[in-house]
């Protein structure tokens, strides 16, 4: 087998193992949840996850830290779009993390904000540090919206927060399955957003999504 297999196999079942740790931190809480319950649902000794990972500490760590860093990567590129106005960004945004959400397990998506408190305070600051990044580009979206007269003066950090909100909290009881496609409810998010926020110019409304009756 050649390094470049190796590595990937290594990293094919890492992110395996961090799947199913990250399972049972979700179903038995993380403090009730040992290195040898996870071995066990991994069919391996405990012994094996230490090749892998220093303790269960660093399994919580890096199974939030890839989830936040996935989040943050949906939305990298808006960061540095200075050409696309404000509406526009922010309706990439929203419609961007959302999807990602979508695309994810709820068990994950909650485990990322509920297991930040047990963290070391190192890796703390190391997952805060990367949702510092999602906020800022977020923020900066909103103030160039109000320097350039798009959105309504507003408090940039609240509303920031508050999107953020409904974005995650959507993704809980969204289904695939429903009336509408991720790419619809986006849509109908942003322009529930952009109607609370938005001041009157210029720029198309919206479009909605046609409902479809019940």
């Amino acid at each position: 087998m050649t390094r470049p297999q190796q590595k990937i196999e290594t990293s094919d079942k890492k992110r395996w193992l961090l799947e199913q740790a990250s399972m049972l931190f979700w179903q038995h809480g993380y403090h009730a949840t040992s290195m040898k319950t996870i071995a066990k649902a991994c069919n391996c000794k405990p012994a094996n996850l230490y090749n892998y990972f220093k303790n269960k500490e660093e399994i919580l760590y890096e199974v939030i830290r890839g989830f936040t860093e996935l989040g943050v990567s949906s939305i990298a590129y808006l960061e540095k779009d200075e050409e696309t106005n404000p509406v526009e960004q922010l309706r990439a945004l929203i419609k961007s993390h959302f999807s990602f959400l979508a695309g994810m397990k709820q068990s994950s998506i909650m485990l990322s904000d509920t297991g930040i408190k047990d963290l070391s305070d190192e890796h703390k600051k190391e997952v805060i540090k990367l949702r510092d990044s999602y906020d800022r580009i977020l923020r900066k979206i909103i103030k160039r919206g109000i320097d350039e007269g798009y959105f309504a003066p507003i408090d940039i950090q609240v509303v920031g927060n508050l999107i953020a909100s409904v974005v995650i909290r959507s993704s809980f009881w969204f289904s695939n399955k429903g009336r509408y496609t991720v790419d619809e409810v986006g849509e109908m998010m942003f322009s529930f957003i952009y109607n609370g926020i938005g001041r009157n110019n210029n720029i198309n409304p919206p479009i909605m999504p046609k409902q479809e009756s019940n």
